[in-house]
């Protein structure tokens, strides 16, 4: 609700207002950035109160709580490692942009709580029957409506899987954006992916269709689809595919980017990987994404890699 008559502050600007403050206070701003700034200030009201907004939240928060822990190294006994100047700089900004972003850009979802039937919080996994006896487990962070006789599911966002109660004369489909997944066999999983999905068929098969075109997947295959276009499908590892149904996640030769990206579905907070390199670095291994803290300690000591914290809410992995 807006006081005053103002018009509601939209995500995106709060999160560039968060962007604007955490360079700011990094101190590497340039006199031309300052004058971006000063344009994207006085481009519109709103600007101005988000940022005042965001100055307030860092301000109430408490700031001296932010701490690097370095890399795991030999060192002399009682010399306490200390990052580099120009690159705790930028953890600073990196920080200070991933703490202001859980506390303002993140809003509640209203209208998905008030269209869902079930959902599910961050880290939680959930599996539940539906009218017609088949199930449905969704991952973190996801929620489904359904019909009432639970034929037809509409994802509202995150990821499900579905195993299907077999009924020839009522076909199950799932609806995820504008792309419908209807069953002919047994299992598949359904992830939205923007304003599309994913559909990775782990038994049997499934038709995929939008608008006119449409594609039979067959077991160990997947395809991406988003509003306008319909993807080849591709092999994937079934055993890989549905791992986090199991509370896992399994991964070959995939870059940290990415592998952090995933855990941090499961994490409430934030983790991020500084500097495209250490985000490149290939990872292998099979993590609990029950766990997405012990996780990251895991991987940081394997990796021999450092860390900066502001308590297990906020990470940033660094080299």
């Amino acid at each position: 609700m807006t006081m005053g008559g103002e018009r509601p502050i939209p995500k995106q600007v709060n999160r560039q207002a968060a962007q604007w403050f955490a360079e700011r206070e990094s101190g590497d701003m340039t006199a031309q950035d300052e004058a971006r700034f000063r344009q994207w200030l006085a481009a519109d009201p709103r600007h101005a109160r988000a940022f005042e907004r965001a100055a307030a939240v860092w301000q109430s928060m408490d700031a001296p709580m932010l701490a690097p822990i370095p890399r795991p190294a030999r060192r002399e006994p009682g010399r306490r490692m200390q990052p580099a100047r120009g690159h705790r700089r930028q953890w600073i900004g990196a920080a200070i942009a991933a703490s202001l972003a859980l506390f303002i850009a993140v809003e509640s979802d209203l209208p998905t709580r008030w269209r869902a039937d079930v959902m599910t919080a961050t880290g939680e996994i959930r599996e539940i029957r539906l009218p017609d006896g088949s199930t449905a487990m969704l991952n973190t962070g996801s929620a489904i409506a359904f019909a009432p006789d639970g034929r037809t599911v509409t994802l509202l966002k995150g990821e499900a899987a579905f195993q299907v109660a077999p009924d020839p004369a009522h076909p199950f489909s799932v609806k995820a954006g504008k792309g419908a997944s209807t069953a002919l066999g047994t299992r598949f999983i359904v992830r939205q992916l923007g304003d599309g999905a994913r559909v990775t068929v782990t038994e049997h098969s499934v038709r995929v269709a939008l608008a006119r075109k449409s594609a039979v997947l067959r077991e160990g295959e997947a395809i991406d689809y988003d509003a306008d276009r319909l993807g080849a499908s591709r092999p994937v590892s079934v055993a890989d595919a549905d791992a986090w149904t199991r509370g896992r996640m399994r991964v070959v030769n995939r870059p940290l980017g990415e592998v952090v990206a995933e855990l941090g579905r499961y994490h409430r907070g934030y983790i991020r990987v500084i500097g495209d390199d250490l985000a490149k670095r290939p990872v292998s291994g099979t993590f609990d994404v029950r766990d997405p803290v012990g996780t990251i300690d895991m991987i940081q000591r394997t990796l021999g890699i450092g860390s900066t914290r502001l308590t297990d809410r906020m990470i940033l992995l660094h080299c």
